[in-house]
């Protein structure tokens, strides 16, 4: 039998977080974040028998960097067209400006077979930690004016952006 501390022994490849666009969002507007990861196998041996092993991706546990999580039983993935404010269910607004560090916890669950016989499930989730992704959560201002920044370069809106 694999146990769960087993299966935690395993070089399970840890999802890849994904933003879109990449590393940059806007205050109080969704950012999409999602994520990549895959189905794995494994064989070994233990206790004098062939052991194989399938990973695979069942939850993912977000933590955020602003001091929110969330957990979805879905990676998420990327929005056609502008991507900014597109709400999903993977993605999230952050209420502040500034520079976090998002991370990622995704859970497999494992099925294993023992010297080619069928496969069973491991008792529990293996949790695989990513490597963070830094997310830079910018403001925006709109104004209303009648020239544009090459009529008036000093004009509103003709700076250059700030956090």
């Amino acid at each position: 039998m694999i146990t769960l501390e087993e299966f935690q022994k395993q070089p399970v490849l840890a999802a890849t977080i994904i933003s879109q666009p990449s590393n940059f969002g806007l205050r109080n507007a969704h950012s999409n974040i999602f994520a990549e990861a895959q189905e794995q196998e494994f064989a070994f041996d233990f206790h004098d028998a062939a052991i194989v092993l399938k990973a695979r991706p069942v939850s993912y546990q977000w933590n955020y960097g602003d001091g929110t999580s969330a957990t979805t039983p879905v990676p998420g993935g990327p929005v056609g067209g502008s991507a900014f404010d597109t709400q999903t269910p993977t993605s999230h607004q952050y209420a502040s400006t500034g520079d976090f560090d998002l991370t990622l916890t995704t859970f497999f669950a494992g099925d294993y077979s023992v010297d080619g016989g069928p496969f069973q499930p491991v008792a529990g989730e293996a949790a695989v930690v990513s490597e963070p992704h830094l997310m830079s959560i910018w403001r925006t201002k709109g104004h209303s004016v009648s020239e544009n920044c090459i009529e008036n370069p000093t004009g509103i809106g003709c700076e250059p952006p700030t956090r």
